[in-house]
């Protein structure tokens, strides 16, 4: 089975990033069609046409199940198998939203980073690359502002947050709608740069 530990990421200058790791995003695989109860298979990355690390997956009704191997540290390689659960939040025009639910911290998150575990950006002590120059910066700056108007400081892969006291509803429906085309937006080239640069899910 696929190996993730030291030497998994890639390195952008000496700070790991969300960018340079290997990552598994529930709205690609919600995309790809790989999210139905019962879906099993392989996810992979490449980078310069040289596979980088693939794990196994099945899908289950609550988790997401990943079976891999770890060796941190160099160590001795370690097999892992861990289900990383699911949480499904009612969106306010209708319909839901997928979550994952990091093992360690347990908060909702779309982007999981491998390491010697898969966890969200914040345990795994991720930063974002500077992009100051694309399309997916522009998008993921709009949507830190939106963040920022609603008191948060979240990166553009954790929840949506609530509505503060005080504001208006239809404000912060007109915010989270902004928010939810500059997320899609941002994703959308992020997937682009990734496939450019031979990494794939």
């Amino acid at each position: 089975m696929g190996g993730i530990g030291s030497g998994t990421r890639w390195r952008w200058g000496s700070r790991d990033t969300c960018e340079a790791s290997l990552r598994i995003d529930i709205r690609y695989m919600r995309a790809k069609g790989l999210l139905a109860p019962g879906s099993q298979g392989t996810l992979s990355w490449s980078r310069g046409g040289e596979q980088t690390g693939w794990i196994r997956y099945k899908v289950h009704a609550l988790t997401l199940e990943l079976d891999y191997r770890t060796r941190p540290a160099g160590g001795d390689w370690t097999p892992v198998n861990e289900h990383i659960p699911f949480d499904r939040v009612d969106q306010p025009f209708g319909g839901s939203r997928l979550y994952f639910i990091c093992p360690r911290c347990r908060h909702r998150c779309m982007v999981l980073y491998g390491g010697s575990h898969f966890r969200c950006r914040k345990c795994q002590n991720l930063a974002y690359a500077s992009q100051s120059e694309d399309a997916a910066a522009r998008a993921m700056s709009r949507s830190q502002n939106i963040r920022k108007r609603l008191g948060d400081s979240g990166g553009f892969d954790d929840p949506f947050p609530p509505k503060p006291k005080g504001m208006h509803w239809a404000t912060y429906d007109r915010l989270e709608r902004e928010y939810a085309v500059q997320d899609e937006r941002a994703a959308t080239v992020l997937v682009g740069l990734l496939a450019r640069l031979g990494g794939r899910l």
